[in-house]
């Protein structure tokens, strides 16, 4: 077999280039798969390479990021050999190379089915309630449920390792090339990759085309911890160098002081200056209590399955009817696409972690409301309890951490406690039972139902008995998805049913004030994907709004407007004014991947790794200079907006409002 081999002294060379080169391959079929960069670009993608030239300079600058990258982790292995390797060491190299890049790629894909291009520790932390380590057990929770095949892969891939192994024994001589190899990898990484980086991936197509590679990533991010001479986190290469590498308080992404004349992260210019804040219109209405008021949130309820039919059967039809009777809106949205900042956003009115205006619920107790929380799910995951102080003194408290012994889930972990819709309903009953009504009263109730995966044992089968597993959650499977689905939001409105039902027997009915709405929407895979949080659309953030009475609704609102909205109907006066605007976020408010604006025109979208605009959910993305007069005015109210907001939360404003 040694007739098969290189001279000794260019088995390197050959080595790498034949990884570098097959890694490319790999990869970009994996991207083509999942971007279709090559014929056209796929859903909601801005970028794809049609033209020859495109192409052949792609593939070109994303194989020598392969190849530095190779030698870099070449260059370690010798280290780590002493340069003492042989034929047999190098091919484990090689393997192990490649059984990583496996690995890589296989999550790769799986998350990016179910989080699409947005996922990152932000998202996580999101998805997690704040925490990472939450997410992460509860995606690799998700992953476990496709582990078993390609445990068997693994196994079976071990076994034939092995018996490679076994057959190159024989090829143990000593290969000592890579002591001269120095000179040629600080040329490569140090000269050849940064021009890469600084003029071909700061173009379009080019930067969205290589910024999805692992081995650009991994590289981009070292050449700019090293260039970075103010530690600001910010080097000296690629679309977000720093323009003022001396000073650690300008570059990409440094909080923007309002009216100082300075623009610290070189976007839109410096921000306006802040206007103090305006009166709170809460404090506004009436010092009197009004109607009793329940406020019910249905998790992962889409805005369209209010009048939804599946098989000829409505889907939520209680809800559609009160929907008819009373008022609905069709402009209403989640601020994040997320349940725990959807939740903080309504009782607190605010995106901010220093929520500026008056709590809802501190609003109705000086009102004279008896508070009643009753929750299907830990109300302490995201730290909704502390957050929205939903646990007051004298007041009704019950959540899933209440009757653990009546979860749905084996887990304790606080994201994956739920109750069902009947355990929810008997402690209806219970509390109904025990209410002065002579007193006015206020109902939080949380409905879990339509929480991922669409399915729990004690579900009722109104539209479907066959419920999807989380194995056959593909697109492919699309159809049983969304019936699974449909069914779980049926059984969410079989709680309203019998919620009215209650109210009728205590003859409450005709004097109480309803609200029923939703954290966010879901993708069914609409948009390319599943879930939620992870894409500013309508799919994942326009929520269902529907009251039991007449309300007059502002052409556009979100979930920060939902409280006066709801007192003043209550109240039976005016509901005040809203700013007919919502600010939308991806990730963090103070580091966000995506910020939008939603208003009477469409929602303006920025994304701020490709540092372009969506004037509209259909549009494609442009530059600032390439939008018309009209969408730059909306495109700079948007950054004017996410900028005051992250302001308004820094504690250098805290600092200054004290």
């Amino acid at each position: 077999m040694s007739w098969l081999l290189p001279r000794p002294d260019r088995r390197s060379v050959w080595l790498l280039l034949g990884l570098s080169l097959l890694c490319s391959v790999l990869e970009l079929a994996l991207l083509q798969h999942k971007y279709q960069l090559f014929t056209g670009g796929g859903f909601l993608q801005p970028h794809s390479f049609v033209s020859a030239a495109e192409r052949v300079i792609y593939v070109f600058a994303g194989w020598l990021a392969d190849l530095s990258a190779l030698i870099c982790a070449f260059m370690l292995y010798n280290l780590l050999c002493r340069f003492q390797t042989s034929s047999r060491s190098h091919l484990w190299f090689a393997l192990f190379v490649l059984l990583s890049y496996s690995c890589y790629s296989w999550v790769g894909t799986e998350l990016f089915q179910y989080f699409g291009d947005n996922l990152d520790w932000q998202v996580l932390a999101n998805l997690g309630g704040g925490s990472v380590l939450a997410a992460i057990s509860m995606v690799l929770t998700e992953l476990s449920q496709h582990m078993l095949p390609v445990l068997f892969g693994l196994l079976l891939g071990i076994a034939l390792l092995y018996c490679v192994h076994l057959a190159f024994r024989r090829y143990r001589t000593p290969i000592c090339d890579a002591q001269h190899w120095w000179v040629y990898t600080a040329l490569l990484v140090l000269l050849l990759f940064p021009l890469q980086l600084q003029w071909v991936a700061t173009a379009q197509p080019y930067r969205f085309g290589l910024e999805k590679k692992l081995s650009q990533q991994v590289l981009a991010q070292l050449i700019n911890r090293l260039t970075d001479l103010d530690f600001d986190g910010y080097g000296a290469f690629g679309i977000k160098a720093d323009s003022h590498p001396l000073n650690a308080s300008l570059y990409p992404g440094a909080m923007d002081v309002p009216g100082n004349g300075i623009d610290e992260d070189g976007l839109g210019g410096d921000l306006p200056a802040f206007q103090p804040d305006a009166p709170d219109v809460l404090l506004q209405l009436p010092l009197r209590a009004g109607q009793h008021i329940f406020l019910v949130v249905l998790e992962s309820v889409r805005a369209d399955a209010l009048f939804a039919n599946s098989n000829g059967q409505a889907v939520m039809p209680h809800l559609a009817a009160l929907a008819r009777q009373g008022s609905y809106s069709e402009h209403a949205y989640s601020h994040t696409g997320f349940t725990t900042s959807s939740l903080k956003a309504i009782f607190n009115r605010s995106l901010s972690y220093h929520p500026p205006q008056q709590n809802l619920l501190d609003a109705l107790q000086a009102r004279g409301y008896q508070i009643n929380v009753v929750s299907a799910q830990a109300e302490r995951f995201g730290d909704v309890l502390a957050s929205a102080r939903l646990k007051r003194s004298g007041q009704y408290y019950f959540d899933a951490d209440s009757a653990l012994a009546d979860r749905l889930d084996s887990s304790l972990n606080a994201g994956a406690l739920r109750l069902s819709e009947q355990r929810l309903l008997r402690q209806l009953q219970q509390r109904f039972g025990e209410v002065n009504w002579q007193q006015p009263q206020f109902f939080y109730l949380n409905v879990q139902a339509a929480h991922y995966p669409y399915h729990h044992q004690e579900m009722l089968p109104l539209l479907t008995k066959r419920a999807i597993n989380r194995q056959q959650m593909q697109p492919a499977n699309k159809a049983l998805l969304q019936l699974s689905y449909y069914n779980a939001v049926a059984n969410a409105d079989w709680l309203i049913g019998q919620l009215q039902q209650l109210m009728q027997q205590q003859g409450i009915a005709g004097q109480s004030t309803q609200f029923y709405t939703s954290d966010h929407g879901e993708s069914l895979f609409d948009d390319g994907f599943l879930g939620h949080g992870h894409q500013l659309n309508d799919t994942q953030t326009r929520v269902v709004l529907v009251s039991n009475r007449k309300v007059t609704y502002p052409s556009v609102l979100g979930h920060a407007d939902l409280a006066p909205i709801i007192l003043a109907t209550a109240q039976n006066v005016t509901p005040p004014a809203t700013d007919d605007a919502v600010l939308q976020v991806v990730g963090l408010v103070r580091s966000p991947q995506q910020i939008a604006r939603v208003d009477a025109k469409g929602r303006m979208l920025y994304d701020f790794r490709q540092q372009h605009f969506r004037r509209s959910d259909d549009s494609p993305w442009q530059d600032f200079a390439q939008l018309a007069a009209a969408d730059q005015l909306r495109a700079q109210q948007l950054i004017n907006q996410w900028g005051w907001l992250r302001y308004q939360q820094s504690e250098l404003y805290q600092q200054h409002k004290r």
